[in-house]
């Protein structure tokens, strides 16, 4: 049975191709919300602080990306609660490779900062820029329940259906898994360094890519595994920053 599965040969037409709507219902979606948050700023506000930009940016994105998530229980609302129901399944008897795929992440990502302490001192960062502008959602006490809801719950929902699902599940059927697996990694990694200031910004967002994709081809494509694990890591981070600006 297993071989039978890892010689099927895909047809494009096995691709669920309206699956890739899903990305350009997250660029119409963040142009559109962001710029109804602009016009409100500019309406109501006589000058919009960089913290106000920031959190006009990051409504706009949730926003879009819960509405990402309705468009596909949508497309797929005839076998959601089946999927739904494999993902748990997958979870209840496979949670510890999710563990030690974040303990092995963490560990590395740990010994990546130490090494970066060694380079000239204009390539090295104490926190990604990505890391930094997060940071600046939590000076609002009030807003962090919102930072928590994009951070932890639908951004990684959103970027797994994007960069896991369509790239890898869905693609990979014509264009290889694991090529596509590498092409998720890099992506996911660039538009989370898009603003770096230094060019060993990458590594660190590169090795929770590489997790991912392991965990998601490990999985046999289970889209619950690889979510979970981006929750679990954005998780705590979200605690380890709340615990840096309250209790440092």
């Amino acid at each position: 049975m297993r071989q039978k599965e890892v010689k099927k040969k895909y047809k494009f037409s096995d691709i669920a191709w309206r699956d890739l709507s899903l990305i350009a219902v997250v660029l119409v979606g963040l142009f559109l919300f962001s710029v109804a948050g602009m016009a409100l700023g500019a309406l109501f506000l006589k000058h919009m602080s960089q913290l106000q930009l920031a959190m006009i940016s990051t409504l706009a994105q949730l926003m879009a990306y819960v509405v990402v998530i309705f468009v596909f229980y949508f497309l797929h609302i005839h076998t959601f609660g089946e999927r739904f129901k494999k993902g748990l399944q997958y979870l209840k008897r496979r949670w510890f490779i999710i563990i030690i795929a974040f303990l092995l992440a963490y560990g590395l990502s740990s010994l990546y900062e130490w090494l970066m302490q060694f380079l000239p001192k204009h390539l090295q960062y104490s926190d990604t820029q990505n890391e930094m502008a997060l940071d600046q959602l939590f000076k609002l006490h009030a807003f962090i329940p919102f930072a928590f809801l994009l951070i932890v719950i639908v951004g990684p929902i959103v970027e797994e259906l994007v960069f896991r699902h369509i790239l890898i599940g869905e693609l990979g059927k014509k264009f290889n898994f694991i090529v596509m697996g590498i092409i998720s990694a890099v992506l996911f990694t660039y538009i989370h360094v898009t603003d770096a200031k230094s060019p060993f910004e990458f590594g660190a967002y590169f090795i929770l890519a590489i997790a991912l994709v392991s965990v998601y081809l490990v999985s046999k494509r289970n889209l619950a595994a690889s979510i979970s694990l981006h929750m679990l890591n954005n998780l705590v981070s979200f605690i380890y920053t709340l615990w840096s600006i309250f209790y440092n």
